[in-house]
This record gives C-alpha cells, sequence and structure tokens, in this order.
C-alpha cells in the first residue's frame, strides 16, 4: 500500500505522540514523586526550555550536514536517551544529564516538525490536516496513557519508560521512508533573527507562556490532587484525549470553511475562564477531572485555530526552517518565563492550583496576534502591502498571511 508523505509523516507523529503519552505526560508527576516540590519540578522545566535555546543555535551546523529529515530523525532517536538518566533523577547531577539530554533532542527535532508539517500540507486545507492528526492521534492519546498509569502504578517507572523508549525509536522508520523536507535552506542563528516574522515569534511565545500553566504546572496540580496515583491521572488523560479530538475536529472544519476570525474571540475567552476554573480547583464544587476534560475540549479547540495561522505563514515565508527556527525559540523563551512565573506564584502562595493564573495573561496575546494575521491577510487580499518591520523570511516571494 502506497502512504503519500504525508500520510507517512502522520504514522511518524502516531508513533511519536505514543511515546510522549506512554511517559511523557507523566514525567512532571515522576519528579514529584521523586521528591521534588511544584515549584522546584516548574524550575526544572525553566532550565530545560533555557537550555534549549541556547541549544538550537549549536544544532544549526548538524542540520546542515544531516538534512532536515536526518535531523528529525536525529532528534527523536535522541529521545530514547532521556530514559536512564530519568530514572535516576533523585541525583542532581542526573537531573542535569536528563535536561542536556533532552533539550539537545527537542532542539534538533521541534523545528524540523513544524517545517515538514507545514510543507507537506496544503493551504487551505490546514485545519483539517491538523485536526486529522489529532484525531489520527486519538488511539494513542487515549489508549497510552491509561497503558502509562497502570504500568507505573503496577511495574514502576522502568517499564514504562522502557516501552516509551521502543515507541520513540520505531517513530524513526516512518521517517527514513519520507523523502526529501522542503523547507528551504539551513540558516545562520543571525539570519533566523534578524528575518523573525514578529505575529508568528510572539504568538509562539505566547503560546509557550500559557502551555507552562496548562501542559506543565496542571498535570503535576492534577496528580497532588487525584492522591499521587498514576492510574488516575492516566485515566483523566484519556478522558481529556476523547473529549479534546472531537473539539479538535470541528474547530479544524470551521477554519477550513473561514471561520477562524470568528473563532477566536470566543475561544479566547473560553480558554481564559477554563485556566481561570483549574486554578480554582480547591473551590470550584466539581472534580478535578471534570475540570481538566473541559479544558481538554477548549484547548483542543484553540490549538488548530493557532496552528494553522503559523503553518501558513511558514508556507509562504520560502523558507519555512528557518521561520520555525525564529517561532520555537519565542515558543521556549515564553515557557521559560512562564514556569518562573508559575513556580513564583505556587511558592508565594502555598496554593499548587494557583501556578496556573499566569497563563491567563498569554491568551490576550495570542488570541491579538491571530486576529493581527487575519487582518494583514485581509488587507493583503484587497492589494495593501502589509506595513513594515522584520516581514517575513526577509522578502519572501509570498506575503504574508
Amino acid at each position: 500500500m502506497h502512504l503519500s508523505p504525508l500520510r507517512r509523516f502522520t504514522a511518524h507523529f502516531a508513533l511519536h505522540q505514543a511515546a510522549t503519552a506512554l511517559a511523557g505526560a507523566f514525567i512532571g508527576a515522576y519528579l514529584l514523586r521523586s521528591g521534588l516540590t511544584l515549584p522546584a519540578a516548574l524550575l526544572v522545566y525553566a532550565g530545560l526550555y533555557a537550555a534549549r535555546v541556547g541549544v538550537r543555535a549549536a544544532v544549526l551546523p548538524l542540520v546542515r550536514r544531516v538534512g532536515y529529515r536526518g535531523a528529525m530523525a536525529l532528534g527523536a532517536g535522541l529521545g530514547v536517551l532521556q530514559f536512564p538518566p530519568l530514572l535516576l533523577a533523585e541525583n542532581p547531577a542526573w537531573l542535569v544529564v536528563w535536561v542536556a539530554t533532552v533539550s539537545f533532542a527537542e532542539a534538533t527535532y521541534w523545528p524540523v516538525f513544524h517545517a515538514a508539517a507545514a510543507t507537506l500540507g496544503e493551504e487551505g486545507q490546514r485545519g483539517r490536516e491538523i485536526a486529522e492528526r489529532q484525531v489520527v492521534g486519538l488511539g494513542v492519546s487515549v489508549l497510552c496513557p491509561l497503558l502509562g498509569g497502570w504500568l507505573l502504578g503496577a511495574y514502576g517507572p522502568a517499564v514504562d519508560f522502557g516501552v516509551a523508549a521502543c515507541f520513540a525509536a520505531l517513530s524513526v522508520v516512518p521517517l527514513t521512508m519520507l523523502g526529501p523536507i522542503q523547507a528551504g535552506p539551513v540558516p545562520t542563528a543571525r539570519e533566523s533573527v534578524r528575518s523573525a516574522d514578529p505575529i508568528g515569534t510572539l504568538a509562539f511565545a505566547a503560546d509557550g507562556w500559557i502551555c507552562a500553566g496548562l501542559g506543565i504546572a496542571w498535570p503535576m496540580v492534577l496528580f497532588s490532587a487525584m492522591g499521587e496515583r498514576y492510574e488516575a491521572l492516566g485515566m483523566t488523560a484519556a478522558l481529556g484525549a476523547v473529549v479534546g479530538a472531537a473539539s479538535g475536529l470541528l474547530s479544524g472544519r470551521c477554519i477550513d470553511r473561514g471561520g477562524r476570525r470568528r473563532l477566536v474571540p470566543w475561544v479566547a475567552s473560553a480558554l481564559a475562564a477554563g485556566i481561570a476554573l483549574r486554578a480554582a480547583e480547591g473551590w470550584v464544587p466539581v472534580g478535578p477531572g471534570v475540570l481538566h476534560a473541559t479544558g481538554a475540549a477548549i484547548g483542543a479547540l484553540w490549538g488548530p485555530v493557532l496552528m494553522s495561522v503559523l503553518y501558513d505563514r511558514a508556507r509562504r515565508s520560502g523558507s519555512a526552517y528557518r521561520y520555525q527556527l525564529a517561532a520555537e525559540t519565542g515558543w521556549d523563551v515564553g515557557a521559560c518565563l512562564g514556569c518562573v512565573a508559575a513556580a513564583s506564584v505556587a511558592w508565594g502562595t502555598g496554593v499548587p492550583s494557583l501556578a496556573l493564573l499566569p497563563a491567563v495573561f498569554g491568551v490576550a496575546a495570542v488570541a491579538a496576534c491571530v486576529w493581527a494575521a487575519g487582518e494583514e491577510r485581509e488587507r493583503v487580499g484587497a492589494g495593501v502591502r502589509p506595513s513594515g518591520g522584520l516581514g517575513l523570511g526577509g522578502g519572501a516571494a509570498a506575503p504574508a498571511g
């Protein structure tokens, strides 16, 4: 059976997502079990994202040498090596080794992943493509957290991390059959900064800030609220994946019908309200599982809205990798600062759930960037050139959208 490049890419995504759902979703909980407090664990993640910023420029010669497909395969493969030092995370030295390993692997992997997603897909079908990838990941996003929680509870982290490492290794196989990734020339670090798209980079930075609360702090808060039981966390994550996939598909179809800008104020308001509700987890008469499922549905509505904008702009830039390099750096800076802010609030108040509150401020910034991208595209469609600034791709062939 012949698979298109996009389908092979999706197969890689499913396997990589399986490794993430089996182990990555539980790493924060594992750090808490290892003896770290919530503020300390958040600062570890802040260090990880800061290291990714520093490493990203250093990996460019490697990407230039092995090519985009090779760099993506290398980053996914290096992810396998994170698990041995993680098992020894109670020792600070091994925790530093884990941070160094993950930062190098992810700094190599993620910019190429997003560049590939931008170049392999088709504009006008972007929302559907992103939503379909979410649905394809539904099976692993439901079954793997259940399996991961059970393995951690019944057999311990060594077994669970070992299974996750196998999936991470298998995710490299579809990449060997992917073919060339046409993402433009590999830039220097200075070129990527000079040609950065202000809207895309700021949107990604704000998304990173939000993720520090929703993606990093909240699972640890949830884990503590559920009595530090891995099985309960896995079941809650699986429920969130089901409702998230359904709402993500709905959002994707609305985007492809031209409804992206109409979605922005409604989804942004719901996202802010969802963050506030989870921050008040100890005071609202709703269980943490319900809060998580509701938040997952809202978050999945928002994902295609943001990523469809960034992928379209990356494709039009003429050099998707250069575009994503700057955008990913923005995300890491936002996530690093967001983790520091969340840790400060958790430490200062002594209430773990309040670590989510800073994430609310990122919602307005992301919504403003998505709205501005829509307005810019309307001006370009009317024959009005975008105003000055850094611009996309240093004068790319197509205007920003």
